[in-house]
């Protein structure tokens, strides 16, 4: 009787299966891996590396370029985005899982420009503010069925309350303290408006609009600032001068939704109501530049155009 031989280069079935199996594990890892969104980390350790590279760098700005991306979020209730193209969705169901998601990003975005201890933006001439557009924000519509929201806003001052509360995961200090170096930043509120006569207020942020989510720095030279007591603010469209309008350490920037330029305070009408953009503080370790901690602010608007910025440093 002849013995069939298996034939060179054939596989056996147990060589199938580990095959298979193999295939298979292999698929899942790289599911995992996405989910995982590392994609999103490497950018931000892209952009991270290329700020320090350029704080590092002896040569001329433009020989050193930012690799910095803004990033396209759309949170959402219903798992739906309508107002967006191809963004990266966040499904929540509560208010808390909003505010982590929008404070989560405000930390990507502080750390990926050096936490105001990196000057990558050298001494200039003139007084000059930088910004950078970290993140696009949309807000599905769904969002109103979230307790809180049915009215289509969000308060901002309610946030930043979560932020002087709330502990960021892997460090020992809460949200206010990382960005703003403090957890009452209602002090900083009563202090740089109490001449005005106004309570301060961060504002609402309006679900059928979108937001950036933007941090700066300035060159070191000073420009025109208003000094306000012991804490400084910058008002954004009232006090106007030939160069951008410098940020001051400590301070608030401070707008008004319809002033324009060439606006002076007697002007503004008391339905007019000025709000609180973002906070300003020194650099650290050394640094000389004053930088603005990173704010939520509409997309293209007045308000975003109050904070003066001579140019966007980051890449679309």
């Amino acid at each position: 009787m002849k013995i069939k031989q298996k034939k060179k280069g054939e596989l056996t079935t147990q060589q199938i299966v580990i095959l298979i199996i193999a295939i298979t594990s292999f698929a899942i890892i790289l599911f995992l891996l996405f989910r995982l969104n590392l994609g999103k980390t490497t950018d931000n350790e892209i952009c991270h590396d290329s700020v320090v590279r350029r704080g590092n760098s002896i040569l001329p700005e433009g020989t050193t370029p930012l690799t910095c991306h803004t990033s396209y979020i759309c949170i959402t209730e219903d798992g739906t985005c309508e107002e967006m193209t191809e963004p990266e969705i966040k499904k929540v169901k509560t208010k808390e899982e909003i505010y982590q998601i929008l404070a989560d990003e405000m930390v990507d975005c502080w750390w990926m420009f050096g936490e105001g201890k990196i000057e990558y933006i050298k001494k200039g001439w003139t007084h000059e503010n930088y910004c950078s557009i970290c993140s696009q924000l949309g807000f599905d519509n769904s969002i109103k069925n979230i307790k809180d929201f049915e009215e289509g806003q969000i308060s901002k001052d309610d946030f930043y309350d979560y932020l002087m509360q709330k502990e960021i995961s892997n460090k020992d200090l809460t949200y206010s303290e990382y960005f703003f170096g403090t957890k009452n930043i209602n002090v900083l509120k009563e202090m740089a408006l109490q001449q005005h006569g106004l309570e301060g207020t961060f504002g609402e942020i309006k679900i059928d609009k979108r937001y950036y989510i933007v941090m700066g720095i300035t060159t070191e030279v000073d420009g025109w600032v208003v000094t306000m007591g012991s804490i400084g603010a910058v008002i954004g469209g009232i006090v106007m001068s030939h160069t951008p309008i410098g940020w001051i350490a400590g301070a608030v920037i401070v707008g008004g939704a319809g002033i324009g330029v060439g606006t002076i305070a007697q002007e503004i009408s008391d339905s007019i109501e000025p709000e609180i953009l973002a906070i300003t503080i020194e650099g650290k370790e050394g640094v000389q530049n004053k930088f603005m901690a990173p704010t939520i602010i509409e997309e293209d608007s007045n308000k975003f155009k109050a904070l003066n910025c001579e140019s966007i440093e980051i890449l679309v």
